[in-house]
């Protein structure tokens, strides 16, 4: 399974409400009241809205995500990380909170659990992000983008957070421990011995991938479904030439076109643009 058979699934898909998402994800989603995800990821097994699945998601999935460490889902045989944004007004920004940006994802990532690290023997992963727009619990857009369409390479983000951590602890405050994977903690801060501790937290975000992409990519309809994919060439390259001629033939549209290179906005790179509407 992968990102192209996902899209197939979705534009056979008739009912786009998260009240009716069928049975075949693990219960731990539904379990965590987290409907999107749900919905999501049984997209990558099936029609969401069909009891007949192709797959449950143990087949689909080698991790299925945790409570509050990234990503939300892990494709087997080393496919794409994968991370899902519920935001509920049609431009809201998309908050990573802790998680910095990434085109990538890595097994030596601190932030992974220990199960994330070992489910599959990987070293890294492409980086999906997965907008989706809610409203009265209907799903009005979905929005794929892989990482290395908006952000630029993960050491870019981590030696910024190093610096401000470093920056931090250059303050001499006696009661900051900096032995996890935040800014800091700030112990003890009253003297009371209470444990009255102050974190300090990195809070990342970005635009919206609508925003982000606004001269090549328009909402048309808000009340109709609609689903858009952004990823490079050099990747829409690597599926099997067989699932491309579906999708090509299917009623998905797809169009080239190029963005600026995050790592270099001088120069340009090619890529894929994936739609449909119900």
């Amino acid at each position: 399974m992968n990102i192209l058979e996902a899209i197939l699934n979705l534009s056979r898909c008739e009912d786009f409400s998260l009240t009716n998402t069928k049975e075949n994800v693990n219960n731990i989603v539904s379990d965590e009241g987290k409907p999107l995800e749900k919905f999501v990821r049984a997209s990558f097994c099936g029609r969401p809205d069909s009891e007949e699945s192709e797959n449950v998601s143990e087949d689909v999935f080698c991790y299925e995500g945790g409570v509050n460490n990234p990503p939300d889902a892990m494709i087997r045989n080393q496919g794409d990380a994968i991370e899902i944004k519920k935001i509920e007004s049609k431009m809201g920004g998309i908050q990573l909170n802790s998680s910095l940006p990434k085109q990538k994802l890595f097994s030596s990532d601190k932030t992974i659990t220990n199960n994330a690290k070992t489910c599959e023997n990987w070293e890294s992963r492409d980086m999906l992000y997965v907008v989706g727009y809610v409203s009265n619990n209907n799903i009005c857009y979905l929005f794929f983008v892989y990482g290395d369409c908006i952000f630029r390479e993960n050491q870019f983000y981590e030696d910024k957070f190093n610096a401000i951590k470093k920056a931090l602890g250059s303050l001499d405050i006696e009661e900051l421990d900096q032995t996890g994977n935040e800014y800091g903690t700030l112990k003890n801060v009253d003297g009371l011995n209470i444990n009255t501790n102050m974190r300090l937290r990195p809070l990342n975000s970005f635009d919206n991938p609508l925003k982000i992409f606004s001269d090549i990519v328009k909402l048309e309809n808000e009340d109709n479904f609609s689903m858009f994919t952004i990823m490079r060439d050099a990747k829409y390259e690597t599926f099997m030439p067989e699932i491309r001629r579906e999708i090509e033939d299917s009623d998905v549209d797809v169009r080239d076109s190029t963005i600026n290179d995050p790592d270099n906005q001088e120069q340009k790179v090619k890529i894929k643009i994936l739609s449909f509407k119900n």
